[in-house]
């Protein structure tokens, strides 16, 4: 009984010690997103900045939003500074000095790190919405939620949804 205990422990340490956000790139997610409508959640962040730091030692290892974010979302990590290039609508962007043109034209020239940049496809329209700033996991839920329940299409503001928004916690 005692070996049976220790391995049903042991089994679900090892399931959350590595569960872990399936980040892809950001052409895969584009092209799984235009198939099966999924969102995308696009991490922009930089190598030098604390707080995109933090976002992946805390929200980012909760099991509960690695779970949601799994299951709803097409989840890309995109460093803004980066040397690779990347096409977007038919346009190839690469890095120019110091940032890269596609966070550039994705956050609307509105640059700050980290920031959670939600991408919907829907009905052949497109649509982003960008969240500035560091994330905990009662402050990202609201967001996982409106853009994968697709509450946007049934509200005509967030602020509405927010007024609504009694969802049970993660």
């Amino acid at each position: 009984m005692k070996k049976y205990i220790i391995a049903v422990l042991l089994a679900c340490f090892a399931t959350t010690a590595f569960s872990q956000i399936q980040w892809i790139s950001f052409e895969k997610a584009m092209a799984l997103a235009q198939k099966d409508g999924k969102p995308l959640l696009v991490d922009v962040y930089t190598d030098w900045c604390g707080w995109c730091k933090r976002l992946d030692a805390t929200t980012y290892q909760d099991s509960a939003v690695v779970a949601y974010i799994n299951n709803n979302f097409h989840a890309v990590k995109f460093n803004a500074e980066a040397d690779e290039k990347i096409t977007y609508h038919d346009t190839v962007y690469t890095k120019k000095d110091k940032t890269h043109e596609l966070a550039i034209k994705l956050l609307d020239g509105r640059l700050s790190y980290p920031t959670t940049l939600f991408i919907v496809v829907d009905n052949g329209k497109e649509y982003t919405a960008p969240v500035p700033g560091y994330q905990t996991r009662e402050s990202i839920q609201p967001y996982l939620f409106y853009f994968s329940e697709k509450a946007y299409n049934s509200r005509s503001l967030w602020e509405s949804f927010m007024k609504g928004f009694n969802a049970p916690k993660f």
